[in-house]
C-alpha cells in the first residue's frame, strides 16, 4: 500500500472544487495534454482522478473510469475502478470511439444493419466492399509461367496432352 503524507493529501484536496456530493468536483490544478488533471506526488506525476480514487479506496485499479464522463472530475462517487476493456466499452457506449462513430465505409457505402458485417474480433466491415474484395481475389489472374522451373517442365505431359 502506497502512502501519501498529510501535506500531499491536503494540497491535493485544496485543488479540488468540492461542492454538492452529487455534482462533479473539478480539478483546479495543472492538466495534461489530454485534459486530465495531474498532480506531482511521491516523486512522480499522477492523474488527479486516479489519486482521488486511491485516497478514498486505497486501491490502484488498472483503470479509473469516470461515470460522469468528465475528465477533470475528482468526486469519488463518480469514479470506479475497472479494466482497459471496461473503459473501451464505455467509450463505445458513450459515442466517443472514433471508428464506432463512422457512418460510411472508406468507399462511401453506408454502414446499415444489412450492409455491415461484424467480424469475430468485434470490428465491422462493409458487406458491399467485402463481396467485391472476395470477387477480386477469386478472379485474380495467375502470373504467366516463366523462369527456370517452367522451362524444365516444358516437355512434361499434363492433363491437356492427348494420350498416344
Amino acid at each position: 500500500m502506497e502512502t501519501f503524507s498529510y501535506r500531499t493529501t491536503a494540497r491535493f484536496w485544496q485543488r479540488v472544487a468540492t461542492t454538492n456530493p452529487a455534482d462533479c468536483w473539478e480539478w483546479l490544478g495543472s492538466r495534461r495534454g489530454d485534459s486530465y488533471g495531474q498532480v506531482y506526488a511521491n516523486g512522480r506525476h499522477i492523474a488527479a482522478h486516479r489519486l482521488a480514487h486511491y485516497l478514498t479506496t486505497l486501491t490502484w485499479p488498472e483503470v479509473v473510469r469516470h461515470k460522469c464522463d468528465n475528465r477533470v472530475c475528482c468526486n469519488p462517487h463518480h469514479l470506479e475502478g475497472g479494466t482497459q476493456s471496461d473503459n473501451m466499452q464505455d467509450v463505445v457506449q458513450r459515442g466517443r470511439h472514433y471508428h464506432a462513430n463512422k457512418t460510411r465505409c472508406p468507399h462511401g457505402h453506408d454502414y446499415t444493419e444489412d450492409n455491415t458485417y461484424l467480424r469475430p474480433n468485434g470490428s465491422r466491415e462493409c458487406r458491399t466492399c467485402r463481396r467485391q474484395r472476395k470477387r477480386d481475389t477469386h478472379n485474380m489472374a495467375l502470373p504467366p509461367m516463366q523462369g527456370p522451373c517452367h522451362n524444365l517442365c516444358a516437355g512434361v505431359p499434363n492433363t491437356d496432352t492427348p494420350l498416344p
